[in-house]
């Protein structure tokens, strides 16, 4: 575990603050992936993306980027703002935003001790694209503006130290808007390994699946005349989902970030998935399966008129609705599925590999896909009580090899 913060930090040690200065706006144009921008570190990074995936429907396919691989989502409701800043002290951001076209505006201060840009801040202008990974430093404070309907993708970095502004149950240090001067704070120095990235992960696993409250927010407060950190966690509560009739849907490990909005992580040891972006009008209709990969499909974004159909291996065809976060839809190896409905979506695809024995350079790896007319999708594979799945953090270091190999292509 990575040591906590200091339990009694001298008393002046949280009283900095800088004055804010803009120095710029900066329009992104659209077929801009990558730049850097005047605050150290932060910039545009291209994505790795495959257009038109083999599900039938799947126009996009937003793999993972280079680094520890650790795949969160945020969603916002369509009146979503923030009426706070956020600074982390051990994250750096990678942020990837998935929308119907929105554009959106980010503003960033560098709050860092000892930075030469310490008080700058600037305006990012630009549309929402899978193409980009906007990265954002630890210690640059940040808040977004058009976030309504968009979904947000993090592929964070975490770093530990013994630092007085870090709490590792909640990094983030926040403040108003409206605030004429930002806090000053010291970063963590010690990059994570990848193994505590999962680590951590999966303990954010637990807690989502057992807690899921609202996201609190943590801000300086001077009592007694010493500055110190109040935690404030509004009282929002996720509606329960509908009744599962079908056996396929599973509650997702999530946090609220506002009444109708939430922080979903992962379901699945490997920690990892892609985006799917998938145009429902128009497609022809086939079934998909995969006959050596369980899949957890979860609605992120667009449509809510939008539904998965599943054939049982009784060859039921069983209809699911999408359209809500905090549930996941699970397709078992060997199930025909597609998506049916009007719009587009997006949704998060999580993987499950079956662990084929013996295990050798044949395993179909990628390579299990088939699809079908509808006359011809009939009874599914039953799922077996002896199928065992690779572990998750083998999974997790063949995507991160594929993330890399993609990265030399761009």
């Amino acid at each position: 575990m990575p040591m906590t913060a200091d339990a009694a930090p001298p008393a002046t040690a949280l009283d900095r603050s800088t004055p804010r200065r803009h120095i710029g706006t900066f329009e992104v144009p659209d077929d801009v992936t990558a730049v850097d921008f005047p605050i150290d570190g932060t910039r545009l990074e291209t994505a790795n993306v495959t257009d038109r995936g083999a599900t039938a429907g799947v126009v996009r396919v937003a793999r993972i980027s280079e680094g520890p691989g650790i795949t969160d989502y945020v969603t916002h409701q369509k009146d979503f703002t923030y009426s706070t800043y956020g600074i982390h002290v051990g994250q750096d951001d990678r942020l990837t935003f998935f929308g119907d076209g929105q554009r959106i505006a980010v503003h960033l201060i560098d709050c860092r001790e000892g930075s030469p840009r310490l008080g700058d801040e600037i305006t990012i202008r630009m549309a929402v694209s899978p193409h980009r990974v906007l990265i954002i430093p630890k210690g640059v404070a940040h808040t977004l503006d058009g976030l309504g309907g968009v979904v947000t993708r993090d592929e964070p970095v975490w770093y530990a130290d013994r630092n007085p502004d870090w709490e590792p149950d909640n990094d983030l240090v926040s403040f108003l808007r409206t605030a004429e001067r930002a806090p000053v704070v010291r970063t963590n120095r010690h990059r994570l390994p990848v193994a505590a990235h999962l680590l951590l992960s999966r303990m954010s696993q637990r807690t989502n699946s057992e807690v899921r409250g609202a996201y609190a927010a943590r801000f300086r407060v001077s009592v007694g005349g010493r500055t110190t950190y109040a935690t404030i966690r509004p009282d929002w509560r996720a509606a329960e989902p509908q009744s599962d009739d079908h056996g396929l849907v599973r509650r997702n490990n999530f946090v609220l970030t506002g009444p109708e909005s939430f922080t979903v992580v992962p379901s699945t040891d490997s920690c990892t998935s892609d985006v799917l972006e998938v145009a429902l009008d128009g497609q022809d209709g086939r079934f998909t399966r995969h006959s050596y990969s369980r899949r957890t499909v979860t609605w992120l974004a667009g449509s809510e008129e939008a539904d998965i159909e599943v054939v049982t291996a009784d060859g039921e065809h069983r209809v699911v609705r999408l359209g809500d976060p905090t549930v996941g839809v699970r397709v078992p190896p060997g199930t025909w599925y597609r998506f049916t409905g009007t719009g587009r979506i997006w949704v998060r695809s999580e993987m499950e590999l079956l662990d084929l024995s013996p295990w050798n350079l044949d395993h179909p790896l990628g390579r299990d896909l088939t699809t079908a007319d509808p006359g011809e999708a009939g009874p599914s594979r039953p799922e077996q009580d002896g199928d065992r799945y690779l572990p998750g953090p083998a999974l997790h270091a063949l995507a991160r090899m594929e993330a890399k190999a993609m990265s030399l292509t761009h």
